[in-house]
């Protein structure tokens, strides 16, 4: 990764000493400002951006990730107390999206001013609570209410964390991933443009690491059991990278 970036930056900047052959009276050192809206699945963008030469261009911004939400049906653990053997239903946990990231990036376009076709390379911040989650049980209330002693034994599984009930049979937690995230993308159109409005499609990927299950601000313990099976724990499993594709709207103002 550190050398694809050092790579990128380094073509760009020896490309950005023949901009003053072509093209270099408009995308001059910071001598426009561009305006972005964007819409894809980081939410809903805001963002500005400059040249710096015919190859490169700096921007930056916030994404606003609106509520959507998602529910499963999570495993309860086996409880025994003397006895006795408990096995509470199922719960349904619901999982809320909603967050605010920031980005920094550092567009390339190969071509210079003659194609819009670009590589970008930067940072995603914030926004490392990727999911909010919350249940209730009646069950586990019941069983805690004729149980007292088992207050702190029941738990929802989600992947190989156990995720803590309390004393009213409800769960709050979260799924995290990393606060700072190296994002790589390719894309056309320029985020500041030539004409006063313009277009602009991209993808790529964070690189968030492995998604964590917190209560609080302290990671849930995990277990030696088989990983559980369900639309949360396939999501811990199977996503490393957060995917990116957005449409963009933008805009010269300067």
């Amino acid at each position: 990764m550190k050398r694809f970036l050092s790579a990128l930056l380094l073509l760009c900047s020896a490309s950005g000493m023949l901009s003053a052959q072509t093209n270099s009276d408009f995308y001059g050192v910071f001598n426009h400002i561009g305006v972005n809206v964007s819409s894809g699945t980081e939410g809903i963008g805001l963002a500005v951006a400059a040249p710096v030469t015919p190859y490169l261009e700096v921007g930056m911004g916030l994404n606003f990730m609106p509520g959507l939400s998602m529910k499963a049906d999570v495993s309860v653990n086996e409880i025994k107390t003397g006895h006795l053997t408990i096995q509470p239903n199922d719960v349904t946990l619901k999982g809320d999206f909603a967050r605010t990231m920031g980005e920094l990036k550092v567009n390339c376009y190969p071509f210079g001013g003659h194609n819009a076709l670009f590589v970008s390379a930067g940072l995603s911040f914030g926004g490392a609570k990727l999911v909010k989650l919350t249940g209730h049980s009646d069950d586990v209330q019941n069983v805690i209410a004729d149980h007292p002693e088992l207050k702190d034994k029941i738990f929802a599984e989600i992947d190989k964390y156990n995720v803590q009930f309390n004393e009213h049979g409800d769960i709050h937690g979260s799924i995290r991933v990393n606060a700072v995230r190296p994002y790589l993308g390719l894309g056309y159109g320029r985020q500041m443009p030539r004409h006063r409005v313009g277009f602009r499609f991209e993808m790529g990927c964070q690189f968030q690491g492995r998604m964590k299950v917190y209560q609080g601000n302290s990671m849930v313990e995990t277990s030696d059991l088989e990983k559980a099976s369900d639309d949360f724990s396939d999501l811990i499993k199977k996503f490393t990278i957060y995917p990116v594709m957005k449409f963009t709207l933008t805009g010269r103002i300067l």
